[in-house]
């Protein structure tokens, strides 16, 4: 009965560790973010998009378009990362995000955020639907995206999705 109790005891203190473990990393997400390195690939109907390197100081990076029905159609043109800050709002965890040549002016308004199960999931703005007024384009709509892998990585960098983010 004893060692049933101190092997209950121990399981407990081992969850309280990893739900602390999972907040700090949350919390260690707190201030401004610019992107440093960027490996995103997609496509659509007509092309595919890929890119591979270094963010500039500007938040650019040379994306790749290449023709899907005729491959030999290609051509680079530079896409803009933006640099994304958390902080707390009125006890609650936000994000917004802004260009690296204006880094004290924001994108739109805060929106919420949170982090499960190694990932970061953004809050929608009223302007991602298609029946929203102009007035509230972009307040919080309470719908999350689909998450994207974070991970925090030794150099003090963090991973979001494909794209790599340094604090400054």
């Amino acid at each position: 009965m004893k060692k049933n109790l101190h092997l209950s005891a121990l399981l407990l203190i081992c969850l309280l560790i990893l739900a602390g473990c999972d907040k700090m990393s949350q919390d260690g997400l707190q201030g401004r973010w610019k992107p440093v390195y960027a490996s995103i690939s997609y496509e659509d109907a007509v092309s595919r998009y890929s890119c591979d390197g270094t963010v500039d100081e500007h938040g650019c990076i040379p994306m790749l378009r290449v023709g899907i029905q005729h491959p030999d159609v290609k051509y680079e043109e530079p896409i803009k990362i933006a640099g994304i800050r958390f902080f707390k709002k009125n006890g609650e965890d936000v994000f917004i995000t802004f260009f690296m040549d204006t880094p004290k002016e924001d994108i739109g308004k805060p929106l919420l955020y949170k982090i499960e199960n190694g990932k970061l999931y953004r809050e929608w703005p009223m302007g991602a639907f298609i029946n929203c007024s102009p007035e509230v384009l972009d307040e919080g709509s309470g719908e999350f995206d689909e998450g994207s892998p974070i991970s925090f990585l030794p150099d003090g960098q963090v991973k979001i999705g494909d794209i790599t983010y340094q604090r400054f």
